[in-house]
């Protein structure tokens, strides 16, 4: 019977391809004596088996790195994204909102503050380096000042030179890590003996370009950096032998000067010394370069949008990749609102910190989309509403299977909560789900045997105190209704007492300073207050009403005189265990408190309240006077 030559290409572990190579060997006629576990045949085959698993990782390496959605090494993400058409986002420094006031011995036309002009930030010891980046002209005001808001931008400015040779052609690469890319620009001169300079933009839109056109492209090249590119006659105008391409541009530090609000003034501008800056607004906009999951997310949906904005999805996209700063995008079009308005379309966008962004910031966003929508349609930036989440979680766990203490129990379980908001809310579209919560609850100890939550939702205005007026609260969700199913099935006969659905903190109204709404279970809103016997005194039996359908509550015309803290609560009891968000909407957690009770003791032994969330530490708050989201 003739041996079995036939090659086993179907391992591709070390101790795989060393077995097959073993049963390959001694089905051979010439070798099929041989000792095969002897340590010099052992050695080779370890030689050969580790040199084709070599070949083999090697080569899946290789084929992983053809792909956008397998590769690892930046540079191959960065090339299969420019087949694409896609830059990725480069550094891009924070900007800042000053006025400006120069005082001058004299009474000049106007001044001018030239471009490039320097103020400089110290934060930590270190400083940095604002710039405006285009020139201003100032002229006097009414009382003789020469004053105007100026926007800075942070990134120190560099310029570099290339020479363009037949003989030795260069690559124009940008030496310096983090560039703005934003600031980049490129005057060609004519020769070392001619100094005329021609400006060349740079082109974003392909499709505007001919072979008279001076423009010039930018793309990441190896280890960060970025090249500049230009026509040849086809596309974009050529550069010719002796030309001295000339660019501008700077060096920025990210996200390091978020914040910045102090600045210091130049020696002089256009002459003179009398100088004064006041903040108006405190840097903001800052950003890295954009990470390899980004380029790997953004790419394929920047080529999608074309860059044009249709859909919603093209609008996210080029929020995405031009403003590095925002960390979550919500897009819908106006008549998806209640009711519609037609002819626009919202954007809701969170920044990476924070819960807004700037007056400033959104009217950068609108500019930017102006030229890329549809003409009939505005697009309008609006902030980000917060629907906060009040989990009260009761925990029964036995303490003889466990060495850990209570208190120790309940902080993991209060980290668990914190990492759930961080990972499942805090963004758009995301929804809170009880039993997800619990399941992510349950490996914080072994000798957890059960975990109950109760929910509420609460939004929180600020109400004004001097006139009567409607308030509508949106919790766009379910709420509890006693007086429908079939278990709570009431009637208002035989339940004349509190609702269940609707709390809030206090307030002042008719001098009772301490008074509060509740609900009478049948979709009326009311406002009490306690005697001193701690039973409920009611002052208003119809303040408002709630929808417990669509969690619409709705205050009718009152005069809420005085509130405690930054901000009146209102509180209402989901229907479900599920709460969506929707358009603006963005789930926070806030004022969550964990019981633990031990099933030995029969007793609670510990417990905490208001854990550490984002929510817990936001101040947001609303007018309570818009009936929708948006």
């Amino acid at each position: 019977m003739s041996a079995n030559n036939a090659l086993q290409l179907t391992s591709i572990d070390f101790d795989g391809i060393k077995s097959d190579l073993k049963t390959f060997l001694s089905n051979q006629t010439d070798l099929g004596d041989y000792n095969y576990e002897s340590s010099t045949m052992q050695i080779l085959l370890n030689l050969l088996a580790y040199n084709t698993y070599k070949n083999a990782f090697y080569l899946n390496m290789v084929g992983n790195e053809m792909f956008l959605d397998s590769a690892q090494v930046r540079n191959n993400v960065v090339s299969r994204a420019k087949m694409l058409g896609y830059t990725p986002r480069s550094s891009q420094g924070s900007t800042a909102t000053i006025k400006l006031t120069v005082t001058p011995d004299d009474t000049p036309n106007n001044i001018t503050i030239p471009a490039l002009t320097q103020f400089v930030s110290t934060i930590d010891g270190i400083q940095y380096v604002y710039v405006n980046p285009e020139a201003r002209v100032i002229n006097a005001n009414s009382s003789g000042a020469y004053s105007a808001n100026l926007d800075i931008t942070e990134g120190r400015p560099f310029t570099y030179r290339f020479d363009v040779s037949d003989a030795s052609p260069v690559r124009y690469v940008i030496p310096n890590q983090n560039v703005d890319t934003r600031s980049i620009s490129v005057k060609v001169q004519e020769s070392s003996s001619n100094t005329s300079q021609t400006t060349w933009i740079n082109a974003t839109d392909f499709t505007a370009v001919t072979g008279n056109t001076y423009a010039f492209f930018i793309n990441e090249n190896d280890d960060g950096k970025y090249e500049i590119k230009f026509g040849d006659n086809a596309v974009g105008k050529g550069l010719t032998n002796g030309n001295i391409v000339v660019a501008d541009y700077r060096i920025c530090s990210g996200t390091l000067t978020q914040g910045a609000n102090t600045f210091a003034t130049p020696t002089s501008i256009d002459g003179y010394s009398n100088i004064n800056v006041q903040t108006v607004t405190a840097a903001t906009g800052g950003s890295e370069q954009e990470s390899i999951a980004s380029v790997k997310f953004n790419a394929p949906r920047n080529y999608q949008a074309q860059n044009r904005a249709v859909t919603t999805g093209d609008y996210e996209a080029l929020i995405r990749n031009n403003f590095g700063d925002i960390g979550a995008v919500s897009v819908w079009g106006g008549q998806e609102n209640n009711p519609p308005t037609y002819g626009k379309v919202f954007l809701s966008v969170k920044p990476n910190t924070g819960f807004f962004v700037s007056q400033t910031r959104k009217n950068d966003i609108e500019t930017y989309l102006a030229n890329k929508n549809v003409l009939s349609i505005t697009p309008e930036v609006v902030d980000p509403t917060y629907k906060f989440i009040v989990p009260t979680v009761r925990v029964r766990y036995n303490p003889n299977i466990t060495s850990s203490t209570a208190g120790a129990i309940v902080s993991t379980i209060g980290n668990k909560l914190i990492q759930y908001e961080l990972s499942d809310l805090v963004s758009f579209s995301k929804d809170y789900v009880s039993s997800e919560l619990i399941r992510q609850i349950y490996p914080a100890n072994e000798a957890i045997s059960s975990i109950e939550i109760d929910l509420k939702m609460m939004k929180n205005f600020i109400p004004i105190t001097t006139a009567p007026t409607t308030y509508n609260i949106p919790f766009n969700s379910s709420l509890l209704n006693i007086s429908g199913g079939i278990t709570l099935s009431v009637t208002p006969q035989a339940h004349t007492g509190r609702g269940l659905t609707i709390t809030s903190s206090a307030f002042t109204y008719e001098s009772n300073i301490a008074s509060y709404f509740d609900d009478d279970g049948f979709g009326n809103v009311r406002v009490y207050y306690f005697d001193e016997s701690n039973i409920r005194i009611y002052t208003n039996k119809t303040a408002g009403t709630v929808d417990y359908d669509t969690g619409l509550v709705t205050l009718n015309q009152i005069i809420i005189s005085g509130y405690q803290g930054a901000a009146l609560q209102i509180y209402a009891v989901p229907r479900e265990g599920t709460i969506s968000s929707i358009r603006n909407q963005i789930l926070a957690i806030t004022e969550a408190s964990i019981s633990l009770y031990d099933t030995k003791l029969k007793r609670i032994t510990s417990s905490t309240s208001n854990v550490s969330t984002q929510g817990s530490s936001a101040t947001v708050v609303g007018s309570g006077v818009i009936s929708t989201v948006f």
